[in-house]
């Protein structure tokens, strides 16, 4: 996923192949917990959207699917099916279905951020960055301390090349992150990456290291320290996480990434037969994929 700041998230969120399918389903689950708990009035839908929720966290989709259609036909204005049932579309990469779902939701309720938020999500994951920023700039209005949207309308600015807004709000999610116990690596990485690209390698240095405290078994953290360390000269530095990035295998970097920067650090130094051997490593995965 992690191939340079400005398509970072858009290609983890469309990744192709069953495990960029499986990444998607993840992230559809984490934002699905904010809506958990703000909850609608009864309806006569209720109870089969709540099953379909439980079907979804599962990762049980047909299902969760057949049980959120049953809550619609009973309650077609029923908000939290409406954007569950988005979130199934976006996974099944039926965005026409994902945008007419939520438009549904944000008629019903225009005071909900998480229809708004999702809104712009699904923008966003299309590449439809000014509507992304308007839609996610209002679930921001709407909801002023969740710290997801800032992260994905930084995102979104940062990709339209506003470095100096996308800056601004990856700090606002952080801070936004550590106050609701929603901090986590995207954010502090999101804004690690932009700051190496602008050459701040000092507030870059300290978020990775945040993200090293928070998430020590992530290949993510190790694999930004070790960009950091070899655009600042350290390349034995870098060559020494970037093996320990290798050696991990939670999060989103790939291997290839891993092997190219390792590559590139043993190249620094002079260590020809090591830089070989990631380089090999390179070519066996590329044959592989060509099988």
């Amino acid at each position: 996923m992690l191939v340079g700041a400005r398509g970072r998230a858009r290609q983890s969120a469309r990744g192709t192949g069953a495990g960029g399918r499986l990444r998607l389903f993840a992230l559809l689950v984490s934002l699905l917990s904010p809506w958990a708990d703000a909850q609608t009035p009864p309806s006569a839908g209720y109870p089969a959207y709540e099953r379909a929720n439980r079907l979804f966290v599962a990762g049980k989709y047909q299902e969760s699917f057949n049980a959120v259609d049953e809550a619609l036909k009973l309650d077609p204005k029923l908000v939290p099916a409406l954007t569950l049932k988005a979130k199934l579309a976006m996974a099944a990469n039926r965005y026409d279905v994902a945008r007419e779902s939520l438009e549904r939701a944000i008629a019903a309720d225009p005071s909900s951020w998480y229809a708004q938020f999702l809104y712009g999500f699904q923008f966003y994951r299309q590449n439809e960055l000014p509507a992304a920023i308007q839609a996610l700039e209002q679930a921001h209005r709407l909801n002023p301390r969740d710290a997801r949207t800032p992260l994905y309308l930084g995102l979104a600015r940062e990709s339209l090349g506003q470095t100096t807004e996308a800056l601004a709000t990856y700090r606002e999610a952080i801070r936004l992150g550590e106050a609701s116990g929603q901090l986590d690596t995207d954010m502090l990485l999101s804004c690690s990456r932009l700051l190496l690209r602008l050459g701040d390698f000092e507030e870059c240095r300290h978020w990775i290291d945040r993200a090293l405290k928070l998430a020590p078994q992530s290949r993510d953290p190790h694999f930004e320290s070790a960009r950091l360390l070899l655009k600042a000269g350290d390349a034995v530095g870098s060559a020494k996480e970037g093996e320990i990035a290798l050696g991990l295998h939670t999060g989103d970097v790939t291997d290839r990434q891993v092997h190219f920067l390792l590559v590139q650090a043993y190249q620094s130094v002079g260590r020809e037969q090591d830089a070989e051997r990631h380089a090999a490593a390179i070519r066996a995965l590329e044959e592989r994929e060509r099988k």
